[in-house]
């Protein structure tokens, strides 16, 4: 919410205003909106009558940082524009004056610290303009122009009368007496905004502009000064922030999920893990690799030997088939009082 005063001094006389300015700023903070209502009153110097009005104004303003935020989300360096309207009407009983401008607006918001701000800026304002003039005049009437009657509610008294004017004599005293311009123009305006952060909440800011009432830079000239006061009634947008503060009012599972799904968590250290010197090496232990028993093998003791079947002679042979010959071998000879020996191959 803004608060603030304007004093206006020019050719054609001085001015005063008086705002009440609702801003409201999305969640990028490059966009806000400006919803106002100013009270204004003006003394010509053409006559002593001072007129006095009300405005009301919208504005949409577009504010790019192209150099970094201090750690309050204030920008550096910025480039601004604002579009918008304010129609205005002036009324008092000699003139009337409604103006409708589309104001268009380029500022370059620069902080050299975050306590401060410095607006450079430029305005210009296409207007309609409807003024209204009532001047004294004469107004003359014929006797046809003029009806006269009886007041129905005094019907005894002949002082009491209604005296009428047919339409086309009221249309000539219009014409005669009032007087209605129409105008266009593109007044322009250069000024200077300093802004004090007084705190997280609280602005303080003062203006200064010079320009014409007239098209261009023609017409009366214009000098203008004044002051206002700044209060932010809620959370500075967190997208402003720096990361470090964005998170201040985040809850601290969601922060602590969050992390734990980086791969980077896997190797964290706490602070006083990182604080701790590394500890010698004083011994090792070392566990030998188990290894498979070593078999030594056995002396293999050789089978005895086999006599071969045509070298045994059994007590009893059997007679050889028909279909074979054999040739009978000679007996073993065998010491006188050994028994024959029967012996069977394994």
């Amino acid at each position: 919410m803004v608060l603030a005063y304007r004093h206006g001094s020019s050719d054609a006389g001085p001015f005063n205003a008086f705002s009440y300015n609702a801003n409201f700023t999305n969640t990028t903070g490059k966009l806000s909106a400006q919803f106002g209502l100013h009270y204004v009153n003006y003394a010509p110097k053409v006559n002593n009558e001072t007129a006095h009005g009300v405005g009301a104004s919208g504005v949409a303003l577009f504010n790019f940082p192209v150099y970094g935020r201090w750690d309050d989300g204030v920008p550096k360096a910025a480039i601004a524009f604002y579009v918008g309207s304010v129609p205005t009407i002036y009324v008092s009983g000699e003139r009337n004056y409604l103006t409708i401008p589309l104001t268009l607006g380029f500022g370059v918001p620069l902080s050299p610290h975050k306590a401060i701000t410095f607006t450079p800026w430029f305005e210009a304002a296409p207007s309609a303009n409807l003024d209204t003039i009532f001047n004294p005049a004469d107004i003359q009437a014929s006797a046809g122009d003029v009806t006269i009657t009886q007041d129905p509610n005094f019907p005894t008294d002949p002082t009491k009368v209604k005296v009428s004017v047919n339409q086309s004599a009221l249309e000539a005293a219009v014409k005669k007496g009032v007087t209605i311009d129409y105008g266009f123009s593109v007044p322009m305006r250069v000024g200077l905004e300093a802004g004090i952060h007084v705190s997280q909440s609280v602005d303080f800011n003062l203006y200064a502009a010079i320009g014409t009432l007239g098209g261009g830079f023609t017409g009366s000239s214009l000098a203008m000064l004044g002051a206002g006061l700044v209060y932010r009634w809620d959370d500075i947008v967190p997208a402003v922030l720096p990361v470090e503060r964005r998170l201040e009012r985040e809850n601290c599972d969601a922060i602590e999920a969050r992390f734990r799904s980086c791969p980077a968590s896997q190797k964290w250290l706490t602070p006083e893990q990182r604080a701790q010197p590394l500890k010698p090496i004083t011994s090792v232990t070392v566990h030998p690799t188990p290894q498979q028993p070593t078999l030594t093998p056995k002396p293999v003791t050789p089978a005895p030997a086999v006599t071969p079947a045509s070298a045994i002679t059994p007590a009893t042979s059997p007679a050889p088939s028909p279909a074979t010959t054999l040739a009978p071998e000679p007996a073993p000879t065998t010491p006188a009082g050994t028994p024959p020996s029967a012996v069977f191959p394994n």
